[in-house]
């Protein structure tokens, strides 16, 4: 990949004289974001949230790039860039999941001496077991509709606010600027009202799981970084 041409690129995206400049850069190195998330071994159902993961890193490696700085090549400087943001993602993942766990009980769990089961203080609180499965469906069926219909970027936003976390919280938590963080959480407000709309609920069961992702999610990451 040549330095000459991402240096051009990348004068040109500072000075704004050529609006296309950036997208011709981020689609230059797409295909490295793929090979990165491919050797990594990532979960297929997991590829496209990895991927935009590294288009995240990759358009934060256009605005910080300073070659005087750094003194290596911008390919370079955005590898890392991109490696480091996948790699965050998937320490992040791999704590929810053991995290999720550690702190996941079976109903046949012993919870005292006389070997009492986790299941019969259940039944003791006087709520029929159902009213437990349906609480464990609503909340698997709220998360395959967000996933659907958000962005990775905006699903890890509303996420957040569902957890109770302040917009504070949340930049610092995500690593990303507050503009970035509220213009997701506007664009998720808006994509979830137009679904409950049109279906009545987020809970609707004919709600479609299986949405058309949108190609230009990058680009607009882009201008929004």
């Amino acid at each position: 990949m040549c330095q000459q041409t991402d240096l051009e690129l990348i004068e040109k995206i500072r000075s704004g004289s050529e609006p296309a400049a950036k997208e011709t850069l981020v689609e230059k190195y797409l295909p490295m974001v793929r090979h990165i998330v491919r050797n990594q071994n990532t979960p297929s159902a997991d590829f496209e949230d990895f991927l935009q993961e590294g288009a995240v890193g990759l358009l934060k490696a256009i605005d910080q790039y300073d070659y005087l700085r750094y003194r290596i090549k911008f390919s370079t400087f955005a590898y890392i860039c991109i490696l480091r943001r996948i790699y965050n993602k998937i320490k992040q993942n791999y704590t929810k999941k053991a995290l999720f766990e550690a702190n996941s009980l079976s109903l046949n769990y012993s919870v005292d001496a006389a070997s009492r089961q986790l299941i019969h203080s259940v039944a003791a609180t006087g709520e029929e077991p159902f009213v437990y499965v349906e609480r464990d469906w609503m909340a698997h069926q709220l998360n395959a509709v967000l996933k659907a219909y958000l962005s990775p970027l905006e699903y890890d936003v509303v996420l957040r606010i569902i957890w109770g976390y302040s917009l504070g919280e949340i930049q610092q938590d995500l690593k990303l600027p507050a503009k970035v963080i509220d213009n997701a959480r506007t664009r998720s407000r808006l994509k979830l009202k137009k679904v409950i709309m049109e279906y009545g609920s987020l809970l609707s069961p004919k709600i479609p799981l299986k949405t058309r992702k949108r190609h230009d999610l990058t680009l607009a990451l882009c201008r929004e970084a």
